[in-house]
């Protein structure tokens, strides 16, 4: 039983180059801390009104290398198809929603 990810490498690519805000949540399976992490990030990304790309990074050795990601989690936001910031330690539904602010700011 094998699962594949669910969009290529080529759309995620493209959806940062043609967006000017993107943000991509990866996470790893059995991983308890991204589970946690997902929870605090959606009660953010709901009160914003914010979408994010929700991947296995197990599924996506290209972007690991292109983006350097080392853990999961990991919170990747990219602004005008440049990441913009990386989040690993995911500390609090109000530190996130900092992060964020910060970042929709332009």
């Amino acid at each position: 039983f094998i699962v594949k990810e669910t969009i290529s490498t080529e759309d995620i690519l493209k959806n940062i180059q043609d967006s000017d805000r993107y943000i991509i949540f990866g996470y790893a399976t059995m991983c308890k801390t991204c589970d946690i992490s997902e929870t605090m990030l959606k009660v953010v990304a709901e009160a914003k009104a914010l979408s994010y790309e929700r991947i296995n990074l197990n599924f996506y050795k290209t972007l690991i290398e292109q983006f350097q990601i080392r853990s999961a989690p990991a919170l990747l936001l990219f602004k005008d198809g440049q990441l913009y910031k990386e989040v690993y330690a995911f500390q609090s539904v109000t530190y996130l929603n900092e992060v964020l602010e910060e970042f929709l700011v332009d």
